[in-house]
């Protein structure tokens, strides 16, 4: 099955294309409570092929919301994505992450677009 993506190009299901991990984050943790999940999980993209390509408190060009931190992590396909996010070693970190915060962060999915 084939889609047609916001450039007009079409790609099957099945190609392999560079997906994204977008973690935005609306709560106060200082960095320092997080320091043990901040120290781990760069090792646990590696099997992955993930990348941090980004991680800072966001500026705002537009809106309201009030997000205070935000990271972008790049893998080559969306298996890769997907398997690094419920991986064990991942999702222990993330439970420590969560029960340091009292609460989850939003963890979005994005396709990358061709070229």
């Amino acid at each position: 099955m084939a889609w047609l993506c916001p450039t007009g190009v079409r790609r099957s299901d099945e190609e392999k294309s560079v997906h994204y991990v977008l973690f935005i984050r609306t709560d106060h943790t200082p960095d320092a409570a997080l320091g043990h999940y901040l120290a781990h999980v760069g090792p646990t993209l590696d099997a992955f092929d993930g990348r941090l390509l980004a991680f800072g408190a966001p500026t705002r060009l537009e809106g309201s919301s009030a997000y205070t931190k935000t990271a972008l992590v790049g893998f080559p396909s969306e298996r890769s994505a997907r398997d690094w996010y419920a991986s064990p070693a991942y999702q222990e970190l993330a439970a420590w992450r969560v029960g340091v915060m009292g609460r989850e962060v939003d963890v979005q999915l994005v396709a990358g677009l061709p070229g």
